[in-house]
């Protein structure tokens, strides 16, 4: 039998920590990896939060260098946002969203880094919490979020949820994987990857 999906969050707020072990159940508590933090272990997979705005969602596509040596390329798919001299030209990414996604597997094309700010829904008190990501549905989903806010919707009506989803591969063995859905009021978007938690 599958394990069911949970969130894994990072705090070293010890009263953030005390709130989230009161409102979802079957919370388990560790130490982080991190010194002075906390992981804990969720028991929903469901989770009502409250989005200040637009300006909580950082959608960008990164190229790093590598370990350590910071991005090579930094653009939002069209235009280069980084470096700030270069920023608004044309980058260069091929326009087809297939293409895209071959070149970054093959290390030559920037991937998402997606990052979404929140308050639980719950416990708005509780402090700003970071889901971070390098999906490429999880970054459309933000895209999505972000036109229902300049839209002028609220965005403290959306929920982010964990969804198993498998898929049987060409040779015919199945994989899973757990991805986290951003839901903006009744639509659902989808988001596959690993994702953490942060406050």
């Amino acid at each position: 039998m599958a394990t069911l999906p949970s969130w894994l969050v990072t705090t070293r707020n010890e009263e953030a920590a005390t709130t989230l072990a009161r409102l979802y159940s079957g919370l388990h508590r560790i130490h982080g990896r991190q010194q002075e933090s906390i992981e804990l272990k969720l028991g929903s997979d469901a989770i009502a939060v409250n989005v200040d705005g637009p300006g909580s969602v950082i959608n960008r596509m990164v190229l790093e260098q590598g370990e350590g040596l910071g991005p090579l390329h930094v653009c939002d798919g069209s235009s280069l946002l980084e470096p700030m001299n270069k920023a608004g030209d044309r980058c260069g990414c091929p326009e087809s969203v297939f293409d895209r996604k071959a070149a970054a597997r093959s290390g030559h094309g920037p991937k998402p880094d997606a990052r979404l700010e929140f308050r639980l829904a719950a416990a708005p008190d509780a402090g700003l919490f970071v889901l971070t990501s390098s999906s490429w549905t999880f970054s459309d989903s933000l895209s999505a979020a972000v036109a229902h806010m300049e839209r002028g919707a609220d965005g403290a009506q959306m929920e982010i949820r964990l969804q198993r989803k498998v898929v049987t591969t060409r040779s015919g063995m199945s994989a899973s994987y757990v991805r986290p859905v951003l839901s903006v009021g009744e639509p659902e978007v989808a988001a596959p990857g690993h994702l953490r938690l942060a406050a």
